[in-house]
């Protein structure tokens, strides 16, 4: 089976060089891993090596050498790409069917039997067989995502290219779709590039690189790359104003040593530790005590049987949640568990088929009761939608006048959160200029800016570089220690499950764990992480 070279590949948008000197080789058979935040150009680099993105530099996929998309063409047979985002490739009113048999015919295969055989083996490893019917739109982000794969397989890439394959994916999708990956390098001897945000995924790499600002800060196998760090990791102390130290998780990284004793590292050691070293500082947010002074009750939320019903399809049956205050609350779910619908009834997005919900004590009817519901809670969607032709100061003023607060208080809160939360110097940006750990901050001033009793907040940190992911959650930590207020928030990293004061697992629509962390440990003895838990539930 041939094998991969990478020589140098540098890219470049207009002025912007979005990757720099990448080399690398691969052998067949072999699982590469790129380990990044969004726009750390692991993206740039897959699109090079799939011939779909100009670079310079020089790619021999075996032996066959090429410098251009347009000299890369005669290899596009020998590779297989599936480009970030979910069901991206995917056509939502096409059938699983329709998908693989639309996929074989612009690849020009034969349909004979050995093709039809290979068919029913992707499908049976996918745990498509008993959905071949349902139209591409239907499925669960998990199944979107393993079509996408299969469709990518099924002309029998000897090169096969995975853009974040599982980002937005739950741990159960996840486990499966690299059972799916493991299975074909082994058969097949497929060369697999795969990039991902989720840092316990390079355990089933053979080697892994890990990108920041369109370099490659390590690489190597990450047991090495752990062992590398470790001089620098330590247990948790304040790190108060040296700014050669960070705490993060139960860890302090340091580049001086600490009177303390040293921790045992994981890979998001080394983004702190290269972040260190290059003189970057990583400033602890802090939050004011909110103006409004109102005292906030015990029980902020709460909702009693709650049910969500599509047609003859129960999304959610018969829920009941407490929310109080000064508390952070994960609610965690594989794909189609029913997460997203159970906060669009505690937005007032979507009404109730039955049950009850209370928001202060106060039961939610009508539609003035909705009304006031959505004035007490601030809400940061996976998507947070901007203004592009705004800046973050006009894009905050508008959000500010949308709750009618007066404008000398709006610009003295706002003032305030960028001071607090570390983007001053952005305020006149153009929200496309932002990097997505500010982008995120932005955000929540936004959801913040009305002083919420409630902030849910849906899948926050994805594609968030880690540094900006340690920053969120102190941000959080402070909200609930300054303020007081509840949070509710989604997440697919199962590590960041560890932050929450409380956990509520949903599965099919029906809640199946609702406790402390520390006392889900308890009932699971042996699990070694969240992830661990989480899949007992699911298994």
């Amino acid at each position: 089976m041939p094998g991969l070279e990478v020589r140098g590949i540098t890219v470049s948008y207009k002025k912007r060089v979005a990757l720099k000197e990448v080399s690398f080789s691969a052998s067949a058979g072999e699982i590469i891993g790129f380990i990044g935040a969004d726009g750390a150009g692991k993206s740039s680099l897959m699109h090079a090596i799939a011939g779909v993105g100009r670079f310079s530099g020089e790619i021999i996929y075996g032996e066959q050498v090429y410098h251009s998309p347009k000299e890369a063409e005669r290899l596009k047979k020998d590779i297989g790409l599936m480009p970030q985002g979910i069901g991206l490739v995917l056509y939502e009113t096409l059938t699983v069917m329709e998908h693989l048999e639309f996929f074989a015919s612009i690849r020009d295969l034969k349909c004979d039997d050995a093709f039809f055989s290979y068919r029913k083996k992707l499908l049976e490893m996918a745990g498509l067989s008993a959905f071949t019917d349902r139209e591409a739109g239907k499925l669960s982000g998990g199944m979107m995502q393993k079509l996408s794969l299969i469709c990518t397989l099924l002309h029998r890439p000897g090169l096969l290219i995975l853009d974040e394959p599982t980002t937005g994916v739950d741990p159960l999708s996840r486990k499966e779709l690299w059972e799916i990956l493991d299975s074909i390098r082994k058969r097949e001897g497929t060369i697999i590039l795969v990039s991902t945000a989720y840092m316990q995924e390079a355990a089933k790499m053979d080697r892994v690189f890990l990108f920041d600002g369109g370099e490659i800060i390590a690489g190597g196998k990450t047991e090495t790359l752990i062992r590398s760090v470790r001089e620098y990791t330590y247990e948790e102390i304040s790190c108060k104003e040296n700014r050669r130290c960070f705490s993060f998780d139960k860890r302090s990284y340091s580049l001086d040593p600490l009177d303390v004793p040293h921790a045992e590292p994981t890979l998001e050691a080394l983004f702190f530790v290269n972040a260190l070293k290059k003189g970057q500082r990583l400033p602890k947010m802090e939050m004011e005590a909110r103006k409004s002074g109102r005292p906030i009750p015990k029980v902020v939320m709460e909702a009693k049987a709650l049910t969500k019903r599509f047609g003859s399809f129960v999304a959610n049956a018969h829920i009941d949640m407490q929310l109080q205050s000064g508390e952070i609350v994960g609610l965690l779910g594989a794909n189609g568990a029913g997460k997203t619908t159970f906060i669009k009834m505690l937005l007032g997005l979507y009404g109730m088929d039955g049950g009850e919900l209370y928001l202060l004590g106060k039961p939610i009817r009508s539609g003035e009761d909705r009304r006031e519901l959505k004035a007490q809670i601030g809400y940061v969607s996976q998507h947070f939608a901007l203004y592009k032709d705004m800046t973050v100061r006009e894009n905050l003023l508008y959000f500010a006048r949308m709750h009618k607060i007066e404008t000398a208080v709006a610009l003295e809160r706002i003032e305030k959160y960028a001071a607090a939360l570390g983007y001053s110097t952005y305020m006149d940006t153009l929200p496309g200029d932002l990097p997505l750990g500010i982008n995120q901050r932005f955000s929540i001033t936004a959801a913040l800016l009305h002083e919420p009793v409630i902030l849910f907040l849906d899948e926050p940190t994805s594609g968030v570089d880690t540094i900006a992911r340690a920053q969120f959650w102190q941000i959080l930590q402070q909200l609930k220690k300054r303020w007081g207020i509840t949070i509710l928030i989604t997440t697919h990293y199962m590590s960041e499950a560890e932050y929450c004061d409380r956990v509520v697992l949903l599965k099919e629509g029906k809640k199946v764990a609702d406790a402390p962390v520390r006392e889900l440990y308890d009932r699971h003895p042996h699990a070694e992480s969240f992830e661990e838990i989480f899949m007992e539930y699911y298994q």
